[in-house]
């Protein structure tokens, strides 16, 4: 070979030797950088109790559904519950719609 091809050759392994060493040393700070920042673990404190949840007299219930439907319009409330609760009916919403679509399988006669 010329010495041209050689040169040439030798550059690019030279090339590519650095760019995993350039790749490798850009992964060592992703992966370092989060446990660098990490803060420290906060002591385990017992979980608050529970506030009593007060009963709302119906008039209170009347007087927030009348404004709503004062501002919004009538409308059907469809669900009302705690927001924990929320992802729970969203997903099973999600799953009803899909699986509605399904083509049904008959059996082969």
């Amino acid at each position: 070979m010329s010495d041209t091809t050689t040169l040439s050759i030798t550059i690019y392994g030279i090339a590519i030797v650095i760019s995993f060493l350039v790749a490798a040393l850009i992964r060592g700070i992703v992966v370092a950088l989060p446990m660098i920042n990490r803060p420290a673990a906060p002591e385990a404190q017992p979980a608050p109790a529970p506030a009593a949840v007060a009963a709302i007299p119906p008039e209170h219930v009347a007087a927030i559904t009348a404004a709503v439907t004062a501002i919004v319009g009538p409308r059907h409330i469809i669900h009302f519950e705690d927001q924990g609760r929320a992802a729970a009916w969203t997903f099973e919403g999600r799953m009803m719609h899909q699986t509605s679509h399904a083509v049904p399988r008959r059996s082969k006669s």
